[in-house]
């Protein structure tokens, strides 16, 4: 008797699966943008840099804007879209931020945290204020382990296109802008990897601000 309900699950299984193949719906995606990596002028960023304020990420998403999908199982079968919901992204701005800060921190760029607790630290002789604004996600997130060890262990790949400017604090004036794209792929599923997913292009765009030329011999210089 067990093995007919065996034989009846496992039939019910690939049948979804096969429908999942043959209709397009559900098995077409838009491809994850790949972008190219770039290496950040470390030797020059050596000499120390103005001081920087590092504001607050924020996202220009629409409400319900398609970021890819949310997929199943060990072969990943799509299961719904992964939309933002209230104009937020899966992951937080703070996360974005924090990414962004210590990117710049291990390339020595002298920054102050807007988001310290620390009211004295900010405005006390930075020159530079960094604002970042997120266009654009892109994340296909896989949960190979879902309904069997909880929704944390993922894995996938995700793009992101960020607008940057670089502002100076006395005159108010931007004084440099861009925008960087990143992507990320995460090909073995790991405890977080929705977070590393997404982050990870996050950390990409950053590291391509940094590689900036005309960004760097702006915020060389000695510090006050």
């Amino acid at each position: 008797m067990t093995s007919i309900k065996n034989s009846d699950n496992f039939s019910k299984i690939l049948v979804l699966f096969l429908l999942c193949i043959l209709f397009p719906g559900c098995t077409s995606k838009e491809p994850i943008i790949q972008t190219v990596h770039n290496k950040p002028l470390k030797s020059a960023i050596n000499k120390g840099t103005k001081l920087i304020e590092v504001r607050p990420i924020t996202l220009d998403l629409p409400e319900g804007h398609k970021l890819g999908r949310i997929e199943m199982g060990v072969v990943c079968i799509p299961y719904t879209d992964l939309v933002t919901i209230g104009g937020k992204a899966p992951v937080s701005v703070e996360d974005f931020t924090n990414v962004v800060i210590n990117i710049l921190d291990k390339a020595n760029f002298n920054i102050v945290d807007a988001t310290s607790n620390n009211p004295e630290s900010i405005g006390m002789g930075d020159e530079l204020i960094l604002k970042g604004v997120v266009k654009d996600i892109k994340a296909d997130i896989c949960f190979p382990n879902s309904g069997f060890r909880g929704w944390k262990i993922g894995k996938g790949e995700s793009y992101i296109k960020i607008d940057w400017n670089l502002i100076s604090r006395p005159t108010n004036q931007i004084i440099f802008e861009t925008t960087t794209e990143g992507s990320y792929e995460l090909k073995d599923a790991i405890a977080y990897g929705p977070e590393k997913v997404i982050l990870g292009s996050v950390a990409v765009a950053t590291q391509k601000l940094i590689a900036e030329k005309n960004l760097v011999n702006l915020v060389l210089g000695s510090t006050k």
